[in-house]
């Protein structure tokens, strides 16, 4: 009967060396699948940094400017170029909404005191 236990456990103690071990090299390899996505990902930064210093670069207003200057026969916008008073249309009377009416109150509720409103008549004050 001893011997029956003892045979069982050697082979438990065979069982869980072989899964520990198993489990170590999952761990392992897990570690290292780790490391390089981090380098990745480092790499991929380092890559955006220097990318955002030539857009930078690229994206100068003077250098822009020469290459406009050079290239292109652009010139500066002057005023009359998007348009005048006249093509500006004016509001009509009936718009006027500051313009004094013929008694010369405000309209509406400008002037009223809070004790006027719905007593009939209105007083300016």
């Amino acid at each position: 009967m001893i011997r029956a236990l003892n045979i069982v456990l050697i082979l438990a103690v065979i069982g869980t060396s072989i899964g520990l071990y198993d489990i170590k090299y999952r761990a392992e390899l897990a570690e290292k699948r780790a490391q390089t996505i981090e380098h990745k990902i480092a790499s991929e930064q380092e890559s955006i940094r220097v990318l955002r210093a030539e857009w930078s670069y690229l994206n100068q207003p003077e250098r822009l400017q020469e290459l406009a200057r050079r290239y292109t026969k652009l010139e500066p916008l002057q005023a009359s170029q998007i348009g005048t008073f006249a093509d500006v249309p004016m509001p009509h009377k009936a718009d006027d909404f500051y313009a004094p009416n013929a008694t010369g109150s405000l309209g509406g509720y400008a002037g009223v005191a809070p004790g006027d409103i719905g007593a009939g008549e209105r007083t300016i004050r």
